[in-house]
């Protein structure tokens, strides 16, 4: 059974709550999914006062020592990605930074996985388009069974673009990449003004 701990985008704002997996890890993709753009969790630690990261390996958020406990979780996001400053900005210099921002990769949607095909096999396949940051099949949690669908991240936007432009052969079944619904509108815009340029 998931538990759930209290995340904020920042201090002093409102805490929703996102569940764990059964070995009480986070998934970053279940991060971005409620805050897209970020990259990690911090903490304030309720001895020092001070700030603490939070331990991400492989695409998940791993707990303090004392577990996830009562404490509010708050995200970290790329220095070039603050949002938060980035809603202030008005030159036309750092629109254009906020622009570049818009081109950075996401993490992407596979759908149709074969049953049989792992993490590595996922990771492999992908990895002839560019390096892979972060591959994951999604699991039933009682059965350990594949739910045929997964996540992958790319290291260049290049190699997500390249990705995306083609259909997928994978262990045999045709499966499809996509950009998940909540990043779709952005990302299709900003294609169609790749497209514009180029064409």
């Amino acid at each position: 059974m998931s538990s759930y701990i209290q995340v904020a985008e920042d201090e002093g704002e409102e805490p929703i709550e996102l569940p764990t997996e059964d070995d009480t890890t986070l998934l970053l993709t279940t991060l971005s999914a409620q805050f897209p753009g970020t990259c990690g969790l911090k903490y304030r630690n309720p001895e020092s006062r001070t700030m603490r990261g939070v331990r991400l390996v492989d695409g998940r958020l791993h707990p303090p020592e004392n577990g996830w406990g009562k404490a509010i979780y708050f995200c970290v996001f790329p220095k070039e990605n603050k949002r938060k400053s980035d809603d202030n900005l008005e030159n036309s210099t750092a629109k254009t930074k906020r622009m570049e921002t818009k081109l950075r990769c996401t993490d992407l949607i596979v759908l149709g996985l074969p049953w049989k095909t792992t993490e590595q096999n996922l990771r492999e396949y992908f990895e002839t388009f560019g390096e892979v940051l972060m591959a994951q099949v999604k699991k039933d949690a009682k059965s350990g069974q594949s739910k045929g669908f997964g996540f992958i991240r790319f290291g260049s936007y290049e190699s997500q673009l390249r990705c995306l432009a083609q259909r997928h052969m994978i262990d045999g079944r045709w499966c499809d990449v996509k950009v998940p619904n909540s990043k779709q509108c952005c990302f299709y815009f900003m294609i169609e003004i790749i497209i514009v340029a180029i064409g």
